[in-house]
């Protein structure tokens, strides 16, 4: 039963600030009349906060265990388990935070609601496409070989996005130990040569120089560059929160040289993944189109996508749409040509997107034996011209000796 916030006076004239649950704003007013209050202004109640909500990455559940759960219940359901004791049996096995969501969908359960309706309640767990498509389930009575179907999409998703994040692990690990291995060295090796160098009278070469002339500038503006460069990452982060900022570095990614192409391979595998096992369990289109649309990730698709839904969804077909779009690469609308011809359309997304997989796969290998020498060189650049300085230095501080 929803809350309503609310603000009377009783008879005496002392005002009253609260709440109160009631079926409808009218109800509220009428219970409060009841009380002797008289109500001056009555609103919804805003729910109030959770630590989940100040802190959401610490209470989130991991899609490996929404995986596990899916996989899990196919099996129960498969083997003709009832769905409690199937349910209980999974949350003996699940994570804290996950056993007390599964219990509340069990409890919903028992009190007569669809698997469907007790899923809807949780949507930080359970998204809009993967509620969607339970409740087509259990109209259609598929509901066993849907949730495998489901589970399958969700570990392929799940492993995309793991060799993506595995691509960049080893370019960012790189590029720290380089950081690390420059700032020891500049900060703390070099400042005691200078001293010895200048006590020494020492005639430094260029390179030095320049070394010491670059170290002296960070010294005496390191504080205001630290702050401007706090300041526009504040600034961009803040950025990133507006419609504007968000569309902004959607399509840069998809414009970068080397990593624009990952990241296009990564949406059209995931549009057509959703979009096969949309139309292969029967699910309306016209009810989860703003669900697959959401999945790719990228503001620039959704825009896109949102504005050829009603053609799509009215009788205009796929291919040509999506070609409109001029996001969608000329095979992919191809094969989604061939697929509605053919009548065969979920197949021919499925293959789309086992290709898109192979494609992104490819181009990750790619990106990882490009960036590896690249890196390398770069950073052997860098050391290699501290060393020379200060080797160089060093020279003429044994002739100076001599």
């Amino acid at each position: 039963m929803p809350s309503f916030a609310y603000r009377a006076y009783s008879e005496s004239g002392q005002r009253q600030d609260g709440t109160i649950d009631a079926a409808g704003t009218s109800a509220a007013e009428q219970a409060l009349w009841l009380k002797g209050l008289r109500v001056v202004r009555i609103a919804p109640a805003r729910p109030k906060k959770t630590l989940p909500d100040y802190f959401p990455t610490l209470y989130q559940i991991s899609k490996g265990d929404i995986i596990l759960f899916t996989r899990q219940l196919a099996t129960f359901v498969s083997a003709g388990v009832p769905m409690s004791r199937g349910l209980s049996t999974i949350a003996q096995e699940a994570s804290p935070l996950f056993r007390r969501v599964i219990l509340s969908v069990l409890d919903d359960l028992e009190r007569g609601q669809n698997l469907s309706e007790a899923l809807a309640k949780h949507p930080r767990v359970f998204s809009t496409l993967y509620v969607d498509l339970v409740r087509v389930a259990e109209l259609t009575g598929n509901l066993d070989a849907t949730l495998k179907d489901l589970a399958g999409y969700l570990r392929r998703d799940l492993n995309t996005l793991r060799r993506v994040r595995a691509a960049m692990i080893y370019p960012a690990v790189i590029l720290v130990l380089a950081t690390g291995v420059v700032i020891i060295l500049v900060f703390f090796a070099l400042p005691a040569f200078v001293r010895i160098f200048a006590e020494f009278r020492v005639e430094l070469p260029l390179s030095t120089r320049i070394l010491i002339a670059i170290v002296n500038f960070t010294q005496r503006w390191g504080l205001a560059l630290g702050a401007a460069v706090a300041s526009l990452a504040v600034a961009v982060g803040l950025a990133l929160r507006t419609e504007r900022g968000i569309i902004a570095k959607d399509t840069l990614l998809l414009k970068l040289p080397v990593f624009g192409p990952i990241v296009l391979s990564a949406i059209l595998n995931r549009f057509a993944r959703m979009l096969s096992m949309v139309l292969k369990a029967g699910v309306p289109l016209g009810q989860t189109f703003d669900a697959v649309s959401a999945g790719t990730g990228n503001r620039v698709f959704q825009r896109k996508l949102a504005t050829m839904k009603d053609q799509m969804t009215g009788g205009d077909g796929f291919a040509g749409p999506l070609a409109r779009t001029r996001l969608f690469p000329p095979m992919m609308t191809q094969m989604v040509r061939v697929g509605e011809e053919t009548g065969t359309l979920d197949t021919y997304l499925e293959q789309a997107a086992d290709f898109y997989e192979e494609e992104l796969e490819y181009r990750i290998r790619a990106m990882t034996s490009l960036i590896e020498p690249i890196m390398t060189v770069g950073v052997g650049i860098v050391v290699g011209f501290i060393a020379v300085s200060l080797i160089s230095a060093m020279y003429g501080l044994i002739g100076a000796l001599k």
